[in-house]
């Protein structure tokens, strides 16, 4: 690369914003439409070379702008995504075969290997050339909600090595971001979904607090909650059970904590297991880096594990007159893992609940298999045999698993009734989150591959129905880009489509629509299915796909559309555009299959009483 001058030189690591102006031919790492704007407007040469892996910027028409992860293809990716689950697994079993390692030491250091990969994905798309020749990173600096800025790839740890690689921050200006909220839902739609249950278990935890132990026999400690814990909590204080919210607070406030684990012996253990995935896919020149920038991040892991238990033991250690117990939600989590370890030395008995419908019916779910509910505690309460059956298969099952039922909360959407006649009675619930730095796979899709596949639904099907239409975005609390997703652009194009505003859960928005369509295989299918209205499944292959057997039943149950059959985009929009009374008629043939469908995948029992028979269980094996 030349100055104006003519002259040979190296960018130095960190420049300033007056030093954009004197360089030309430049490849810039960027993912941000705003920062690049700014960059061009402070001196960036419009012929560099822009590489990004963000939707927007490669929706935006610049012919500079280039996907970075297109050395990725479909079938690079299914054998990329594959093998993590097996690799975890060595992982998993090297560490726990060192003396002095315990269970969830184990599970946190695997997990993060497998956190890891993310970057591996992303140090994959680097060849020589990035080490060679000249190379700037614009980092954005923003809000990127409760799990900080994490929008930035770490370009800086992987081509350190590299002397012409430089570095400039911004900070972004449209800065604004919300989080998942109840706004515009009232509080008597509040109280409806939540039921007395929720009333009782809120009123509890501010009394309970101010009574003293003795009055207590049994305590059930809750770190936090979903629909199922709640329930659980609710029946077990009406049989005198005293319950208390425990949260970690100052997280880092003891950094000076010395970890008794043996890093060089740690190494010796998962570094030839690591080294070899890397060295088949990253480039010779970044497979150091990235080796390194792993060592960090497992050193980072276990310090910052060492500190929660630390944490974790002041909070719940220490009180030998009552019995205890911890009720937890996706414990699967450095959170979980910390506090499964010292409630396990402590002998006080751990539970978790399930947290909706997931691994069940995700064939690519493997991949995630290290933090399933039953890795860690003694009991998990599940709301399906199917549930249960895959949970104890994993690699990592370790606690009992006890079948209840799916929480009263969602069998109680089968009385969410149009209340809004003003809403379009269709939905279509939209799973469009995208990766970044932040999700794992669970994929074959690059980002931009997901936007694009989004942008053909909302182009070829939903703007072409003779029905209005809701279109509702995933409420994401962590920020992936700094841009506006661009297919919403999509949306504001078609005269027949509304935005659903804000960021609020879908459980509140089931009674006021008709037929409900969405896609990949998550926990969000259980919301629609239980309300007993019409759901259209659209299963994509190549992201979030569901497995053979829940596809059998689920196509029994719902509408289910495969993405990758011929004239799916037609198929689906023919069936959509029907009389809504005739897909309501269709909708009640498949009633016998449906509640076939529904015992197998979504819950064993249809009661409501989840939480009871869970509480039964718990006072039974674990408060005797």
């Amino acid at each position: 690369m030349r100055n104006k001058e003519g002259q040979n030189r190296f960018i130095s690591r960190e420049i300033t914003v007056e030093d954009l102006s004197l360089y030309e031919d430049i490849s810039v790492f960027c993912d941000s439409l705003e920062a690049l704007n700014w960059a061009y407007r402070h001196g960036l040469s419009k012929s560099a070379t822009i590489m990004t892996s963000s939707p927007a910027m490669l929706c935006s028409g610049n012919t500079n702008i280039q996907h970075i992860e297109a050395r990725w293809s479909t079938e690079e990716l299914k054998k990329f995504q594959n093998t993590i689950q097996k690799f975890s697994e060595d992982i998993f079993d090297a560490v726990l075969n060192i003396a002095g390692i315990e269970r969830e030491y184990a599970l946190a250091i695997s997990q993060s290997a497998v956190m890891f990969q993310k970057v591996l994905y992303k140090a994959a798309c680097l060849d020589e050339n990035d080490h060679l020749h000249a190379r700037l990173f614009i980092r954005v600096e923003g809000n990127g909600g409760p799990n900080g800025n994490n929008m930035n790839t770490p370009w800086g740890h992987l081509i350190c090595k590299s002397t012409s690689f430089s570095v400039i921050n911004y900070t972004l200006q449209n800065d604004d971001w919300n989080t998942l909220n109840t706004r515009g839902v009232s509080y008597w739609q509040r109280y409806k979904i939540a039921g007395i249950e929720t009333i009782l278990y809120r009123l509890a935890i501010r009394v309970m607090k101010y009574l003293p132990n003795y009055l207590f026999k049994r305590e059930v400690l809750v770190p936090n909650e979903n629909e199922l814990t709640i329930e659980v909590v609710a029946s077990l204080i009406k049989h005198g059970v005293k319950v208390s919210k425990i949260e970690l607070k100052n997280k880092n406030k003891n950094k000076n904590i010395t970890s008794s684990l043996d890093l060089r012996r740690l190494y010796e253990s998962i570094l030839p297991i690591m080294q070899e995935r890397i060295e088949q896919w990253v480039s010779p020149s970044f497979v150091e880096p990235t080796i390194l920038l792993f060592k960090k991040t497992i050193s980072e892991e276990i310090k910052y594990l060492d500190q929660m238990i630390f944490q974790w033991e002041k909070l719940i250690v220490g009180n030998d007159k009552i019995k205890r117990a911890v009720l937890m939600n996706a414990p699967g989590t450095r959170k979980g893992q910390a506090l499964s370890y010292v409630c396990r030395r402590n002998c006080i008995p751990f539970i978790s609940a399930t947290h909706g419908v997931t691994v069940e019916i995700s064939r690519l779910h493997g991949e995630l298999s290290v933090g399933f509910d039953n890795s860690v505690g003694d009991a998990v309460l599940c709301n399906s045999f199917k549930a249960a059956q895959v949970e104890d298969k994993s690699h990592f099952s370790y606690a009992k698993t006890y079948v209840v039922g799916i929480s009263n909360r969602h069998i109680s959407m089968k009385y969410a009734k149009n209340t809004n006649v003003s809403v379009p009675s269709i939905v279509y619930i939209s799973y469009n989150i995208y990766r970044g730095n932040l999700d794992q796979f669970v994929s074959y899709k690059t980002d931009y591959d997901a936007a694009i596949w989004e942008s053909k639904i909302i182009n070829k099907v939903l703007s072409r129905l003779p029905h209005n239409v809701c279109y509702k975005s995933y409420p994401d609390d962590n920020r992936r880009y700094s841009d506006i997703d661009p297919v919403l652009r999509d949306i504001d194009t078609a005269k027949n489509i509304e935005l659903s505003p804000g960021k609020v859960d879908m459980r509140y928005l089931i009674g006021a629509h008709r037929i409900f369509i969405t896609t990949v295989a998550t926990s969000t299918l259980a919301w629609p299915v239980m309300s007993g209205k019409p759901v259209v499944f659209i299963n994509q292959k190549e992201r979030g796909p569901l497995t053979d057997d829940a596809y059998l039943s689920l196509s029994r149950g719902l509408f289910v559309f495969n993405d990758d059959e011929i004239n799916f985009h037609e198929n689906l929009r023919e069936f959509l555009s029907q009389p809504l009374d005739k897909i309501d008629k269709l909708w009640e043939e498949k009633k016998g299959a449906r509640k076939d469908m529904i015992r197998e995948y979504f819950s064993e029992y249809m009661d409501g009483a989840a939480g009871k028979r869970s509480s039964q269980i718990i006072l039974r094996e674990y408060f005797s």
